[in-house]
């Protein structure tokens, strides 16, 4: 004997199960604002724990520096506004030393890393003073720059 047709047939809609997930349950808008706040709360009270800039000087020392320079640093407040009012950051003078710790003698044309008279190695193909990080041996043994190496 046949089964009977199901008389409900245009009323009934089909149930499905759908796996909802840890990741698809943290990803909605609520949570992931709620992670975005919390962050930026975070950020901003880790910049009140650091002391005030030194860079920062005072607007008498500011009007000098402008007339020396047109050139300022940004420097990001606890507001996360940006301030006007640094200076550029003067580059440390003095004697520059190589990693090895002997006195500077040039730079790797590459990478500009200070390099002594011990540390150079010269590509055979450029010609130029190279830093280890930089420079490749081939299998005969010829030192050539990355630049170079092909």
């Amino acid at each position: 004997m046949a089964k009977r047709s199901n008389p409900f047939i245009e009323d009934f809609v089909q149930q499905s199960k759908i796996h909802v997930g840890m990741k698809q349950f943290n990803n909605n808008e609520d949570k992931l604002k709620k992670v975005y706040e919390r962050t930026l709360m975070l950020l901003f009270k880790g910049a009140k724990k650091c002391p005030a800039h030194e860079a920062i000087i005072s607007e008498d020392k500011v009007n000098s520096s402008e007339k020396q320079g047109k050139m300022k640093q940004l420097f990001i407040g606890k507001d996360g506004g940006l301030l006007h009012s640094g200076s550029m950051v003067k580059s440390m003078s003095g004697v520059k030393q190589c990693s090895c710790g002997n006195k500077d003698e040039s730079q790797c044309a590459y990478c500009e890393v200070s390099l002594c008279c011990d540390c150079q190695h010269l590509c055979i193909r450029c010609e130029r003073q190279h830093c280890a990080c930089c420079i490749m041996i081939r299998s005969q043994g010829a030192e050539v720059c990355v630049s170079c190496y092909s």
